[in-house]
């Protein structure tokens, strides 16, 4: 199989776990005003684009990306992988300008771009490659711990200066978007050992192959200057200013202020400060949601949920257009699947459960859960159906786990909530399973493959499918999508796996989270699609312009 070439951009890392992050207060409404211009390529004044990012970056670099927004945000701009992210999931030549795939699917051969150059000037070539891939097998290298068995099995080799062969154990389509991990350059940190990397000069200081290079760092902003020398086509903004803020109360009081021109809020945000955002004159809202999705997890190993009629119950009792709306602000997208709507791999014709109490009752009568007169929760052989809850001390998903344990009682399940602290609920609960319920959040990062989530390999020790769901016919449907690198078969499989998945009830997936960019209307081209990293809102950032008008003071 071989790719064609397409327009280069940079693909994001990403996490696996997601912990949703707290809100903000905002002030007042102010259009943006004029000052401190400078002088752009084309010798004419030119605006900076200036954002509010909450969070100061320690390590722009891929290789520690994952570890915060603000550092993955920097490294997609300054750094380039071999292969980029659609704004719906495909992935697509960057470095690469194509890669031709084994009939057996264990061996890629990319083919790299040529006259690609580091921002020093020097060479990029397949030497590059090979030293990012094998720090990010080098045990030493304090990298994603998720991601390090996937580089340790990788075997690469550069037969020439701008090929690079890598072949794994194992057929792995997800490989691809790995690959969107930027590279970093041999020339530099080639001496360093890679234990001391984390804290070496080069993360504020970094040098990479993107369309914008670093110009000026510290605590309080990072000025980017565009790249004169990139490889793809022109950035049309020559400069980005990123100011960073201890909070989104500040962060976002300035952009009301107009001391920036946009900020990305989540769904930590308050609706009050949400609307004050949404009133200001002169912000445009882009919506767009997050491929991480929050659930409802169902323990299938452990009664009372091994039992699928309870699950069944459970899935038609819980209200979640009622929770998008009433606790969320109507700041989400009812989820229907582990695939995110929005991606390549996601079945459109789909329908979420629905809210049907009345049908939950009716699966539990028949199942031998009955009501005795004058009791409030259900019964059989004996047995009552009780439950623990578990969610952690998230305030939202708090508010969420109450709700549903009220809706839960009204079909006369009783599900007592337990708030944990967040680590102490994934090591001590979730992983080894150790619960019945819980409400938690999860990315499956830049591909749709929900193996590590829901395969029954995964249903023991450290695996992650936390819910501990074992279904055969799905985990065929899964083993296949892996092996194939026909996007048109792997799509296939994965639409017949989620409708496997919702008809077996293995957990009550909620809803996809919808972040919002605000952002001044007088910056032009911005087009988002779903968010895999709070930096996908870069995916096609070198065809952003500012019209015209006035400047952001304060620089």
């Amino acid at each position: 199989m071989r790719k064609d070439s397409l327009p280069p951009r940079h693909g994001p890392g990403w996490p696996l776990l997601v912990i949703l992050t707290a809100g903000i207060g905002i002030i007042a409404a102010a259009l943006f005003a004029v000052r401190g211009s400078f002088t752009g390529s084309d010798g004419e004044q030119s605006v900076p684009y200036v954002e509010a990012v909450v969070g100061a970056p320690a390590r722009i670099n891929p290789l520690f990306a994952y570890l915060s927004d603000a550092d993955r945000d920097l490294s997609s701009l300054v750094f380039s992988g071999l292969a980029r992210l659609d704004a719906d999931g495909r992935v697509l030549p960057d470095l690469a300008q194509s890669w031709d795939i084994s009939a057996d699917g264990k061996t890629i051969t990319f083919h790299l771009r040529p006259g690609v150059t580091w921002h020093t000037g020097v060479a990029f070539t397949a030497d590059d490659v090979i030293f990012t891939y094998q720090l990010l097998a080098d045990p030493r290298l304090q990298g994603d711990p998720e991601q390090a068995a996937l580089w340790q099995a990788l075997a690469c080799s550069a037969p020439e200066q701008l090929t690079v062969q890598c072949t794994l154990p194992d057929a792995f389509a997800p490989f691809l978007s790995f690959a969107t991990i930027g590279i970093v350059p041999k020339h530099i940190l080639q001496n360093v050992d890679p234990a001391a990397i984390l804290d070496d000069a080069f993360n504020k200081a970094p040098i990479g192959t993107g369309p914008y290079r670093l110009a000026q760092f510290d605590q309080t902003r990072a000025v980017l200057k565009a790249n004169q020398n990139y490889y793809g086509a022109p950035t049309l903004l020559p400069e980005i200013q990123l100011r960073f803020y201890p909070n989104v109360s500040s962060a976002a009081a300035d952009v009301v202020r107009g001391q920036a021109h946009g900020i990305l809020v989540d769904l930590g945000t308050s609706q009050k400060d949400f609307e004050t955002l949404s009133s200001t004159d002169g912000l445009r809202a882009y919506a767009a949601g997050r491929s991480a999705y929050t659930a409802l997890y169902l323990n299938n190993s452990t009664a009372p949920l091994n039992d699928e009629s309870v699950r069944e119950a459970v899935a038609y009792s819980v209200d979640t257009e009622a929770i998008i709306g009433d606790i969320l602000g109507g700041r989400a997208v009812r989820a229907g699947s582990p695939i995110p709507p929005g991606t390549w791999a996601y079945n459109t014709g789909l329908k979420p459960y629905p809210h049907d109490p009345g049908k939950a009752r009716d699966v539990l009568d028949r199942a031998g859960w009955a009501l005795p007169d004058g009791a409030k929760v259900r019964q059989r052989n004996g047995v009552e159906l009780r439950l623990t809850l578990m969610t952690d001390q998230d305030t939202l998903r708090g508010a969420i786990a109450d709700e549903v344990s009220r809706e839960l009682a009204g079909v006369g399940i009783q599900a007592t909530v337990v708030r944990q602290a967040a680590t102490s609920l994934i090591k001590d609960f979730l992983i080894p399973r150790e619960y019945q319920a819980a409400i938690f959040a999860w990315d499956p990062g830049p591909d749709p493959d929900p193996y590590p989530a829901w395969h029954s390999s995964q249903a023991s020790g450290n695996g992650r499918n936390l819910a501990a769901y074992r279904n055969e016919e799905a985990d065929k449907l899964m083993e296949e999508a892996r092996r194939t690198s026909d996007l048109d078969e792997r799509q296939r499989l994965y639409f017949t796996f989620q409708q496997t998945f919702q008809d077996d009830f293995p957990s009550v997936l909620l809803y996809y989270p919808v972040y919002t960019y605000f952002v001044s209307d007088q910056v032009k081209n911005i087009r988002l699609g779903t968010l895999f990293t709070t930096a996908s809102r870069f995916q096609n950032v070198t065809e952003w312009t500012i019209e015209k008008a006035p400047d952001i003071r304060g620089g």
